[in-house]
Order: C-alpha cells, then sequence, then structure tokens
C-alpha cells in the first residue's frame, strides 16, 4: 500500500516518526546520549510531544539503520559510533577512541588509463602505480580505496603502515599540500566491497574521488574511495558568498532587510 493511499491517521503517524527518527538519529551522530543509552520512552514521549506508538515507530526504524539496539528491560542503545568528518581542510578520520591503521591490499605498476593519465599528468601509454588499500578503524573497517600515483612515488605510499593519517604519508617524504579537489556520492556496496567493508551488499557508501596535488600544483595522487555510509558524517559551515555579491553587501556588518510574511497565506 502506497502512502498516499493510507489512512489520513496513519500518515501523520508516519510522518511524525520519521521525524523523531531524523532527530534522535542527528543526537546519536553527535554523541550527545552519555554513554550510548537513549532516553527511555516516557521521556522521548515528553520530549518530542509524541505518542508512545510513534516513539516506538522511530526507534524501529533506527534499529533497522543499524545505529540503536533495545535490550528488552534495560533500554535502547547506540551502537554505531560516527566519525564526524569536518570539510574545511584536508585531513584523515580522527575518532577519539579508535586507532586508525592501513593495509595495503596490493601494489602494482600498471598503464594508465586514460582518466588517471589526465588526472595526474601522465603520457597515455605511460605507467602509474596503483595501490588498494582499506582503512580500519579499531578492528572495524572503515574505507577502502585505489590510489594512482607516478611511479617513483609508488614507495612512499607502500609505506602506508607506518601512519595513522594517509596524507601524513606525503609530508614524511618532504612534500608540501596544495589543494585536493574531492566529489562525493552516495553509491551501495557491491559484493567484493562488501566483503571488504563487512557489511551487506548493498549496503549504503559514500564515494570520495579525490586529486591531490602539491604546493606547486603538481599531481601527487588521484584516488577513489569507498566509505562506509554508516560510519561517517560530513560537517561544514558554508557562507553564502552569491547572495551576499548579489545584494553589494560584504561582510558581517551588512546586515539584510526584514523578511515580511503574508498573515493570510504565510508566503514570503
Amino acid at each position: 500500500m502506497t502512502e498516499a493511499r493510507m489512512h489520513p491517521r496513519t500518515v501523520r503517524r508516519s510522518s511524525a516518526a520519521r521525524r523523531v527518527r531524523d532527530l534522535l538519529r542527528v543526537a546519536i551522530v553527535h554523541e550527545e546520549f552519555p554513554a550510548g543509552a537513549l532516553p527511555g520512552e516516557t521521556e522521548l514521549m515528553l520530549s518530542f510531544s509524541a505518542s508512545r506508538q510513534v516513539v516506538r515507530d522511530a526507534l524501529a526504524m533506527l534499529r533497522d539503520e543499524g545505529l540503536v539496539k533495545r535490550v528488552q528491560g534495560t533500554g535502547t542503545f547506540s551502537v554505531a559510533s560516527k566519525v564526524r568528518h569536518s570539510f574545511t581542510h584536508l585531513h584523515g578520520p580522527e575518532p577519539e577512541h579508535e586507532r586508525v591503521s592501513h593495509r595495503i591490499l596490493s601494489a602494482s605498476r600498471e598503464l594508465a588509463a586514460p582518466r588517471v593519465a589526465e588526472r595526474l599528468g601522465i603520457e597515455r601509454g605511460g605507467q602509474v602505480g596503483v595501490v588498494e588499500y582499506l582503512t580500519v578503524l579499531g578492528d572495524e573497517p572503515y574505507y577502502c580505496a585505489t590510489a594512482y600515483v607516478p611511479t617513483e612515488l609508488l614507495a612512499v605510499v607502500e609505506r602506508a603502515r607506518a601512519v595513522d593519517e594517509w596524507y601524513a604519508l606525503y609530508e614524511m617524504a618532504g612534500f608540501e599540500f596544495g589543494v585536493a579537489d574531492q566529489a562525493v556520492e552516495a553509491i551501495l556496496a557491491d559484493e567484493l566491497v562488501a566483503d571488504l567493508l563487512d557489511v551487506a551488499p548493498g549496503a549504503p557508501l559514500m564515494l570520495f574521488e579525490r586529486l591531490l596535488r602539491d604546493s606547486y600544483g603538481r599531481p601527487l595522487e588521484y584516488a577513489i574511495s569507498r566509505v562506509r555510509g554508516d560510519r561517517l558524517t560530513l560537517m561544514a559551515q558554508l557562507p553564502r558568498h552569491g547572495m551576499l555579491r548579489a545584494f553589494g553587501r560584504v561582510g558581517p556588518a551588512h546586515r539584510t532587510a526584514p523578511v515580511s510574511v503574508d498573515p493570510v497565506v504565510g508566503e514570503v
């Protein structure tokens, strides 16, 4: 039965449960519940002005996502710790309570595919270093990646076991970073990646396509990474420069005019 055919009361309950689910999910990601224990149903009902069934529906959704577990007679607990990754500068995962390590799965020299050659500034038909690796938080797989590098950097990348942050490899070799171009999209895990990351086939992942350059603009690495969607939250602060320019206002000293709302239709 589609939601369009549901009884209006069922639709309202479903919508309320999803809103409670979303707010609880954010609180779990930001570790707002001490020791991972969520408040009891009665407290959640009061906090969200929701019925007991709405709260139970929301908790069931979180359980299906793998974020919480419900223990009979004890309560509900968060079971998935997320890495909050700030998208303000180039860095690897920085979990507070887990060790980060890298496992090299394979390293080889291969003919550069057209896109790889273009990204790294290598002539068509030239060779490139290819490194497959797995990054682990504690004992749990976090992401798997394929890194393409100029062949002279292959020996540098193979030393990944010695560092807890991937980019430190290049700094240890004496390179200074310039910028990294990143593209992010949502994908699903295929069987091979699911096995590597210890998730079910079809589980949600984030795919990162990265081009890393040194301070002179020379490409150091072109990489494609698949990150577990249940372990990562991207954080960013986004100023709206385009709107400020459009109105000729620059800087915090300038404030926009108040927005008026029609009291009848409630539209700007």
